[in-house]
């Protein structure tokens, strides 16, 4: 379980609802748009390759793999809205940009800390179908197996964003990371009631 929390954390403690989506099917828009199981399944198979390797524990390559491989994932500009619920509509932009920058920097130092430790040997990782709620608005889900636990299920929230996929929300058996973020900043959210 611990494992399964700490990726949970590395991938978006920092960051991001479960959406209980329906089954319904949209064909494909005029342009082509990448699968969004592919897009979680191949950052995942990149984040476990990396924890194996033993430059995990090297700041400044640690802090490179998360800014080149993990951030282009995320979709920043909604998940701050996302987090900031009821109180983005008395924000501006500038509130909003401010708070942006805050969630980022929080959700970098999160990862830095988690995914140092983290070490994703021996997890294996089943994909669910990808649950639709519109064109451009899907969750994957994801089921994390390690010897002697209970699975652990992690569900991403993602927009369609150009020819392909931005998340915006992740759970972990049920925990949303935006949730946790509007609580985290709830002070500073409460000035723009």
């Amino acid at each position: 379980m611990k494992q399964y929390l700490s990726l949970f954390f590395v991938l978006l403690f920092s960051v991001i609802g479960s959406a209980h989506a329906f089954n319904g099917y949209y064909p494909p828009s005029s342009q082509p748009i990448e699968n969004p199981v592919d897009t979680i399944q191949n950052a995942l198979d990149k984040l476990q390759k990396f924890s194996v390797n033993r430059d995990r524990t090297r700041p400044e390559l640690l802090r490179g793999f998360i800014e080149n491989e993990i951030i282009p994932h995320f979709a920043f500009d909604q998940m701050t809205h996302w987090i900031a619920g009821p109180f983005a509509r008395h924000m501006n932009a500038s509130n909003m940009s401010a708070l942006e920058v805050r969630v980022k920097k929080a959700f970098l130092s999160s990862l830095d800390r988690h995914l140092s430790n983290y070490n994703a040997d021996s997890i294996r990782i089943n994909f669910r179908r990808a649950q639709y709620r519109g064109r451009n608005d899907v969750t994957v889900s994801a089921l994390l197996f390690s010897p002697n636990q209970r699975p652990d299920r992690l569900d991403f929230r993602m927009k369609a964003n150009g020819s392909g996929w931005k998340i915006i929300d992740v759970t972990a058996n049920g925990l949303s990371a935006a949730m946790y973020y509007r609580k985290h900043f709830i002070s500073t959210l409460r000035q723009y009631r």
